[in-house]
């Protein structure tokens, strides 16, 4: 059995072995703490050696074009890093204001270990990117002993403004030789290095003709003459900067739904001794036939050349020849038409004055008719008369009587073998030559018909 005193020195030596071992705890964890400090000292002074980096950056500033997304003055933007200890890392970020810096470049292997580094960053790596409020790019560069350095190349953005094709127009037809004459304005403050003109003749945009302008104008009056080929419904002109930014400009050629011929000659009803080759017009083929030839062929005559004796040279319906008809001799033969098959043939002289005949006086010379229904002769009567008579003296000039300087114009009305549909023809008086002997006088013409 232990004893009072006994037990009374047990818990003093209990006491005494917890106070030691509470002191060396408190001892140990005052070492522990002495160390992390002398170790947070440490890190805090490796990383203030970290940032005395070697690197230098040396680069001229670039500037983005927004319009075409590309960089200038070179092709990319690139410089030099210098490090006196080698370079160890490279990292890029893209830099734009109110905006997030992003990694847009990492330096290749090859940069490993050089003291001397030439770094080209892909256009590609970074022109995705909204770029209006572009600063630069921030280079972060770890040295072998891994000393940081920071460079910066100052890079710009711009938005061009774009060419400008004027007064271009929308719509041409070729003239009598195929050719169209192609007119406007070309402009673009930023210089103009091309002007291209295309076709579609193959179906699609075909280059006819490069015009280059090495002295880089800002403004050119474009004055091209094209040549039509067959089967184009267009002519594209495409203009073309110094940035490479272009605008372009259709003119449409629609098909026509008209035959033009040119240049008839129509002579009139001719004599026994010297017949007519030619005093009957037909406006499927474009052609005049003549008085021994026409036998046969009536069905396709839509009108009668013919000069009577009083020297006036005139335009008959088929239908309305039945007295004039004799006239037509092939030696001692005269014309005896069945008159079943002629043509009630009707002219209208379209007298200029109105607004409606004034459109097509406008329409025909500035060539710019693509078809002849009877909507495009809107406001005008149709054509009721059996003969279109020349009367030089434009006073006299009327619905029948046409002259070479004013009223020049002839709507012809021929009804087709149905009798209820017509093909609308209009005549362009030329040349109207009374002979001595009034039935060997002559008209030339140009005509289209409504195919």
């Amino acid at each position: 059995m232990i004893s009072l005193k006994s037990l009374k020195m047990m818990v003093t030596n209990i006491k005494m072995m917890a106070i030691k071992n509470c002191n060396q705890m408190k001892h140990k964890l005052k070492l522990t703490m002495l160390i992390l400090c002398i170790s947070a000292l440490s890190a805090c002074k490796k990383e203030e050696v970290a940032g005395k980096g070697t690197a230098v950056v040396t680069a001229k500033e670039f500037s983005f074009n927004m319009a075409i997304k590309a960089i200038t003055p070179d092709e990319a933007v690139n410089g030099d890093i210098s490090s006196g200890t080698g370079i160890k890392q490279i990292y890029g970020y893209l830099v734009r204001s109110g905006k997030t810096d992003s990694l847009i470049y990492s330096g290749p292997q090859e940069a490993m270990n050089q003291t001397s580094f030439h770094f080209v960053i892909p256009t590609q790596n970074y022109a995705s990117a909204n770029l209006e409020k572009v600063a630069g790019i921030k280079l972060m560069i770890r040295d072998m002993d891994n000393g940081s350095s920071e460079g910066f190349v100052k890079v710009t953005s711009f938005s061009p403004p774009m060419p400008t094709l004027k007064n271009i127009p929308v719509k041409l037809l070729p003239d009598e030789n195929g050719k169209i004459r192609i007119t406007g304005t070309a402009a673009s403050e930023n210089g103009i290095k091309e002007i291209a003109i295309y076709d579609d003749y193959q179906g699609i945009d075909a280059l006819v003709e490069k015009i280059d302008l090495p002295n880089r104008e800002k403004t050119y009056e474009l004055n091209y003459t094209y040549t039509y080929r067959k089967n184009a419904s267009r002519v594209k002109v495409v203009i073309t900067d110094l940035y490479g930014l272009s605008v372009s400009s259709v003119i449409n050629m629609p098909l026509l739904s008209y035959n033009s011929f040119k240049g008839i000659e129509m002579m009139a009803n001719g004599t026994t001794a010297i017949p007519s080759a030619s005093s009957f017009f037909t406006g499927e083929t474009g052609t005049a036939i003549g008085s021994c030839n026409v036998n046969g062929q009536e069905q396709k005559i839509d009108f009668v050349g013919y000069c009577t004796s009083t020297f006036v040279y005139t335009l008959y319906s088929p239908a309305n020849t039945s007295t004039i008809s004799k006239n037509f001799k092939c030696g001692s033969l005269i014309w005896e038409p069945n008159t079943a098959d002629l043509k009630a043939t009707k002219f209208r002289v379209l007298v200029p004055g109105t607004a409606a005949v004034d459109q097509v006086y406008a329409a025909y010379n500035a060539n710019l008719i693509t078809e002849l229904s009877d909507a495009f002769f809107n406001g005008i009567p149709v054509p009721a008369g059996n003969t279109a008579k020349f009367d030089a003296i434009v006073a006299n000039q009327s619905t029948a009587i046409f002259n070479l300087s004013s009223a020049y114009l002839i709507w012809i009305r021929v009804p087709k073998a149905d009798g209820l549909t017509f093909t609308n023809q209009l005549l362009r008086v030329k040349e109207v030559n009374i002979a001595a002997t009034a039935a060997l006088s002559t008209i030339k013409f140009d005509i289209l018909v409504s195919k």
